[in-house]
């Protein structure tokens, strides 16, 4: 069983806009210091940030703000890259800031966000994509209880492998 260490904060347009604005306005809004490198993929923020526009509050299948209580610390963030599909299924994705990573709070997440996605009945399955090759992010999976089901390939990241856990 993995222990919880770390608190996901759902996100929401004022903390998203927060982020784009810098780690001052993000650190006042969490009351948290920011760790560096902690959006993994900060170019993601503008388009997540959009799509919040249409959700102010916030919803149920966005981004999560990975904060380290013990450290006080925004260490990451990930979350569904939507509702679940006419199938049932949700895609996840994260990312730890350096610093932090090779911890296990990339697991946490995981777990966490397998959790909260089987919470709701109409979810049979949890997906995400890595790189394709052995790395951190498929040891994550691997250990949280995902397996490969497939590969692809991607214009700009190359293959790419998706994982999968079922109810």
């Amino acid at each position: 069983m993995i222990s919880i260490r770390l608190k996901l904060i759902d996100g929401n347009l004022e903390l998203l806009t927060a982020a784009i604005a810098g780690s001052e306005a993000l650190e006042r809004l969490l009351g948290v210091a920011i760790a560096d490198g902690w959006a993994g993929f900060p170019e993601a923020l503008p388009v997540l940030c959009a799509s919040y526009s249409q959700h102010p509050e916030g919803h149920a299948w966005g981004s999560l703000f990975f904060v380290e209580p013990e450290a006080k610390m925004l260490v990451g963030l990930g979350g569904f890259k939507g509702a679940p599909s006419s199938e049932g299924a949700v895609e996840i994705g994260y990312a730890i800031a350096p610093a932090f990573q090779k911890l296990g709070l990339a697991t946490d997440a995981v777990a966490q966000m397998v959790r909260r996605a089987f919470e709701d009945a109409s979810v049979r399955a949890v997906d995400a994509h890595t790189l394709g090759h052995v790395n951190p992010s498929t040891r994550v999976l691997e250990k949280s209880g995902f397996r490969r089901i497939g590969e692809a390939s991607d214009p700009d990241a190359g293959v790419i492998w998706h994982w999968r856990r079922e109810r």
